[in-house]
């Protein structure tokens, strides 16, 4: 039998062809996704419609309903929060807990409260280890703030961090009272 040149190049012309289609899928894969991205991103009017409908929930607390579906009585100092319009509607801002030492000072960022609602309930997270209670707000990043509920209406209660984006904190007590988290010195976010 004769060896024909044309032989080595049969791998190319089979392949070839085969190779080039895989690279125009990818591509056309992506430029598809980068299409749906850019698309499925919010209009001004939406992200307006979006944040009226936030602060409408959160200027209207449900504390009843709330109560209602957890079974349990919420906190007086909550409640009295939620009554102050202007105190929930603060946002973007980080408090300074004081350390041993002037150095040592720790910053809890909160990105915004949330409406006192069914829907917050039950969007947010729920920690078995700790029972029943409320995330009032958020870092924004993945992390709450939680306030404990019980079956006797307590004045106050400890404010723990629920860490749910990787970091050490996570069941950490930021304050004793919801009294001492809200009066803790604000300073602007970094």
């Amino acid at each position: 039998m004769q060896y024909h040149q044309s032989v080595d190049k049969l791998i190319l012309f089979v392949f070839g062809p085969l190779v080039f289609a895989a690279v125009l899928l990818v591509i056309a894969t992506g430029i598809r996704r980068a299409i749906t991205r850019f698309r499925s991103r919010p209009t001004p009017d939406e992200i307006k419609a979006i944040y009226d409908a936030y602060l409408r929930r959160l200027l209207n607390p449900q504390p009843d309903a709330v109560e209602r579906e957890l079974g349990k009585l919420l906190p007086e100092r909550l409640l009295r929060l939620y009554k102050d319009k202007s105190a929930v509607q603060a946002a973007g801002f980080q408090l300074e807990k004081p350390g041993k030492s002037l150095w040592r000072s720790k910053h809890w960022q909160v990105y915004c409260f949330e409406p006192l609602d069914l829907e917050s309930l039950n969007n947010l997270p729920y920690e078995e280890d700790l029972g029943p209670g409320f995330c009032f707000a958020t870092t924004g990043r993945g992390s709450w703030y939680w306030i404990a509920v019980s079956d006797q209406r307590t004045k106050d209660s400890p404010v723990i961090f629920l860490d749910y984006d990787g970091g050490s904190s996570h069941g950490e007590t930021v304050a004793e009272s919801l009294d001492i988290f809200l009066n803790l010195p604000r300073l602007p976010t970094k």
